[in-house]
């Protein structure tokens, strides 16, 4: 450098210089960025959840989440558990029109969302609890409920809604109309309960919790329903997966939406899961009760054979006496009119091998097979035996037909005599 000359310097900025040329920044910046409208967010997820526009109410709640996010805003405070939790049910409500097209994240999105929100806030716990317990719920179902940890936490907020709102109905009459609105979801409680246990690896666990919600029930409008429930978990020394199974079957025989075979086949499972001897019969005395109730004959051999294998577990039960010996005599009888005797002769003499109440029918079967024949003792022999049985017990018009085959077959074997005889009785009657 040439000496008298000098080079340009760059003025120095200090640390003060530079905080007040950022300040004056600031109100620039915040221009560009305005404050986001977080009452505007919420009151639209809210507005949309209460018209049930699920799709509008979940794209809200994602609204008003994603705006905290951009503000690295924490998810917490009253109003994110509010949101939450409306964005969580919407989408559950999504989810059940059609699973296959649903676009969130089901564990996150559904039941994430509503558990983050129960966290923060507990308020209105009867109904909260129950959203998520039916969620987990649904979702278990749909899985065709082999999943543990869903059965877990469907039965627990399932339960602990129950329990939310017998708290706070605790003061009120049990034949109010509040009161018999919740026993209704106790019913449903109940139900929901008998399905998970039929699938359940741990059926054990709902028998105290079955009982729990019938001691809601009694004294109420439904008293019996919830006695029967009471004590079909208590079934087979408190087999609980064989006393769900029989209900079941027999709920789904009277409701009468069910194949006949589809209930048959609920009854075989609840026969094959019972472990003692005399309950397991009365399952079969069951099924041989319905199955002979079925048109068709297929039906018919059906009821024989349950009431066969009723009857081996359980022979001095009456009522499966009653039943066996009924449904080899509908066999019988059938076997008859097709033209199929030998069949009908077999059916009789198994339905005459014991004693039982009504067996004055199977005696006439017997007879007039006997009689088909020509088994001219044994036939005379039944078809008195069946009319005095039969008169011990009817008049009338009920006693007309055991009085009229023991009339046939006495001419039939050329007792024309002792036929006028039997039908004077008839006459004089």
């Amino acid at each position: 450098m040439r000496k008298g000359t000098c080079r340009p310097t760059l003025p120095v900025i200090g640390p003060l210089v530079l905080a007040l040329a950022l300040a004056a920044l600031l109100p620039a910046l915040a221009e560009e960025a305005p404050a986001v409208d977080f009452e505007t967010l919420r009151q639209a997820a809210v507005d949309a959840y209460n018209q049930r526009n699920w799709t509008a109410a979940a794209e809200a709640a994602d609204a008003f989440v994603s705006a905290l996010d951009a503000q690295g805003l924490p998810h917490a405070g009253a109003d994110f558990a509010l949101v939450a939790f409306i964005g969580g049910h919407a989408k559950f409500e999504i989810w059940k029109q059609n699973p296959d097209t649903f676009k969130w994240d089901y564990d996150k999105d559904v039941l994430g969302a509503m558990q983050a929100s129960l966290k923060i806030l507990q308020d209105d716990p009867f109904f909260k609890y129950n959203i998520l317990g039916s969620a987990y719920f649904e979702k278990l179902k749909h899985e065709h409920f082999r999943d543990l940890a869903l059965e877990n936490q469907a039965s627990w907020y399932l339960y602990k809604a129950l329990l939310a709102r017998a708290e706070e109905l605790q003061d009120k009459p049990r034949d109010s109309e509040e009161y018999t609105a919740f026993v209704k979801y106790v019913l449903l409680y109940i139900n929901r309960c008998f399905e998970m246990a039929r699938h359940s690896r741990v059926p054990q666990v709902y028998l105290v919790r079955v009982r729990e919600a019938c001691r809601l029930g009694f004294g109420s409008k439904y008293d019996d329903r919830f006695a029967q429930l009471y004590r079909v978990v208590g079934f087979d020394d408190g087999n609980v997966l064989a006393g769900v199974l029989w209900q079941t079957g027999l709920d789904m025989m009277n409701a009468g939406k069910a194949s006949a075979d589809e209930v048959l086949e609920v009854f075989r499972q609840a026969a094959q899961a019972t472990r003692g001897y005399k309950e397991r019969a009365e399952i079969y005395r069951q099924m041989a009760d319905y199955a002979s109730r079925q048109d068709g004959h297929a039906y018919k051999l059906k009821a024989v054979e349950y009431g066969r294998m009723a009857f081996k577990l359980d022979p001095e039960n009456p009522d499966i006496q009653a039943q066996y010996g009924t449904s080899l005599h509908v066999i019988s009888y059938a076997h008859y009119n097709r033209g199929r005797y030998e069949e009908a002769l077999k059916a009789a003499r198994e339905a005459t091998s014991f004693e039982w109440d009504g067996d004055e029918v199977a005696y006439f079967d017997l007879s007039r097979a006997e009689a088909n024949f020509g088994d001219k003792i044994n036939a005379l022999l039944h078809a008195e035996k069946a009319y005095d049985k039969a008169r011990r017990k009817y008049q009338g018009a009920e006693l007309q037909p055991f009085r009229q085959n023991y009339v046939n077959i006495l001419r039939q074997f050329g007792l024309s005599a002792k036929a006028a005889q039997i039908e004077a009785e008839g006459q004089g009657s």
